[in-house]
């Protein structure tokens, strides 16, 4: 099983794009060992109850000081290695979580993490996307589509 997991909150503008795009997922014709969770801003809760995958795709917002779109692809050995940004504007400890899974001997499903970190401006209270970051959803869904293959 391929587990696509959307982190967000809807309810601040562009840091809710994980959940969008998750959503977007999941009205497509994908096949049945595909599983999409809407994870919300619920960090590591949903992680805690996941077990028996193939591959985990995690997608968040990012806020690192790149270019208002951006969208970065890593691994777990390249997340343990990047300092200087903010892997989620409502909190990252899913990422320690993982690692410490990695790190634990739970190397069969766990090292298989990809995480797909779109670089954000607005988090300012409402539920619209910025028109960069909607503009940009057919690139992200690709991009998620090419990890499935």
């Amino acid at each position: 099983m391929i587990i696509i997991l959307g982190y967000g909150n809807t309810l601040r503008g562009d840091d809710g794009i994980g959940v969008k795009i998750v959503q977007k997922l999941a009205t497509m014709c994908l096949p049945n060992y595909i599983k999409i969770i809407d994870g919300g801003s619920r960090d590591t809760d949903v992680l805690l109850n996941t077990r028996d995958f193939e591959k985990l795709i995690i997608i968040d917002s990012v806020i690192s000081g790149g270019n208002e779109g951006n969208i970065y692809r890593m691994t777990i050995p390249e997340l343990s290695e990047t300092k200087n940004m903010d892997l989620s504007t409502h909190g990252s400890y899913w990422i320690d979580f993982v690692k410490s899974k990695v790190e634990s001997g739970e190397k069969n499903s766990w090292s298989q993490v990809v995480f797909f970190g779109i670089e954000i401006k607005n988090t300012a209270i409402g539920t619209e996307l910025s028109p960069r970051i909607v503009d940009r959803i057919p690139e992200y869904l690709n991009f998620i589509l090419k990890e499935l293959q």
